[in-house]
């Protein structure tokens, strides 16, 4: 089994690669580590190698949601970093591991002069704006235990590793709900032998049963991942919305 690399950064072929390599460096980020705060300016963006970073949205009683995982398909903080402003919500780091780091200044400055990389970064938004959308879509319609089996999927989608890290409250972040809703919910999914999961380590032993249980959601999502993942399939994910 090859080493884990970031997706986005090892499909780049050429000078691209060759000058992006030259902006970044490798960090070990922890379980916690608040990347980018709401309301800041992004200063760097993390490229994901086997950790993970979550946006978070907080509010004045105290209240948060993530609406959005980043694994090692792309990048923390993509849209407020292509357009220089002020990130609208807190970026923060829900699995511990190694990521690349770069100067958003200095990255936005290759990015304009080198076409081909503003093409993959478009990509890659189109990607994360959709996953906010249908998360919010998701979070009004469908039942928990259809909602965790969705972001269970997608996280384990943007991983390279077999096992994945979900405290519950993270969980109830995820999908708006009470620790207690989504207790008895991964416990649904544990009756059905589609995941085992313990203080706060999933696994998936049933990928088919748990793509069984999500809502649609997850079904809506994955092809514009497929497209990022292999962009000669983007063309025909474009066809179809």
């Amino acid at each position: 089994m090859s080493d884990p690399e970031n997706h986005f950064i090892g499909t780049l072929e050429g000078e691209e690669a060759r000058l992006l390599r030259g902006l970044v460096r490798r960090v070990t980020v922890n379980v916690d580590q608040i990347v980018v705060d709401q309301g800041a300016p992004v200063r760097e963006v993390y490229f994901p190698i086997d950790a993970q970073f979550a946006n978070l949205v907080r509010y004045p009683d105290g209240s948060a949601i993530e609406t959005a995982v980043i694994g090692n398909e792309g990048l923390t903080g993509l849209a407020p970093f292509m357009g220089d402003r002020a990130c609208a919500w807190e970026i923060v780091c829900r699995a511990g591991g190694e990521a690349y780091v770069a100067s958003a200044a200095a990255l936005r400055t290759l990015a304009a002069d080198r076409p081909r990389l503003m093409v993959r970064l478009l990509s890659l938004t189109d990607l994360y704006q959709s996953q906010a959308a249908i998360a919010a879509a998701c979070n009004a319609l469908h039942s928990a235990p259809e909602r965790i089996a969705r972001w269970i999927l997608t996280a384990s989608d943007l991983s390279p590793n077999e096992t994945l890290f979900f405290r519950q409250e993270e969980l109830a972040r995820l999908i708006g709900a009470r620790r207690s809703t989504v207790s008895e919910a991964a416990s649904q999914l544990k009756r059905r032998k589609v995941i085992a999961y313990g203080r706060g380590v999933i696994r998936i032993t049933d990928r088919a049963g748990l793509e069984a249980s999500a809502c649609a959601c997850y079904g809506m999502l994955k092809p514009r991942l497929n497209a990022v993942h292999g962009l000669e399939m983007a063309g025909n994910v474009g066809s179809q919305t």
